[in-house]
């Protein structure tokens, strides 16, 4: 299972990064892929908490993994409810939902930088 989280982690930045073209393209009012912006969204709130899983329950994490992860859920908590607002019509979340998508961004990518540096001390440290 711990296997997976790099593949895990990949898929939510790459989702990150779908997500927010398919946001500016709904913004920019092609409302016929609000739906697939809304499911992509679920997936991925889906993806990071169980990122987040394996993370607590992965004794070889560093407490800098765990505090990523759980920081990206939290904003990925937060996107959800911006969303779901959004849907209601208050057009002022706006901006707080897109400067949202591009923290999410940069918490995976930060996700994987941490991932990535951890397996490398390890493997030098096996060596």
């Amino acid at each position: 299972m711990v296997k997976a989280t790099p593949v895990l982690g990949t898929i939510v930045l790459v989702g990150a990064v779908g997500q927010l073209v398919l946001g500016f393209e709904v913004a920019g009012g092609l409302d016929t892929l609000r739906g697939l912006h809304v499911l992509f969204g679920v997936v991925g709130l889906v993806l990071v908490f169980a990122l987040l899983a394996i993370a607590f329950r992965t004794k070889t994490s560093t407490i800098y993994s765990k505090v990523t992860i759980a920081v990206l859920a939290i904003v990925v908590l937060i996107q959800v409810g911006l969303g779901s607002q959004l849907l209601g019509g208050p057009n002022e979340l706006m901006l707080p939902h897109e400067v949202n998508g591009f923290l999410i961004i940069l918490l995976a990518l930060v996700m994987g930088g941490i991932t990535t540096w951890t397996a490398r001390r390890r493997s030098n440290v096996a060596v």
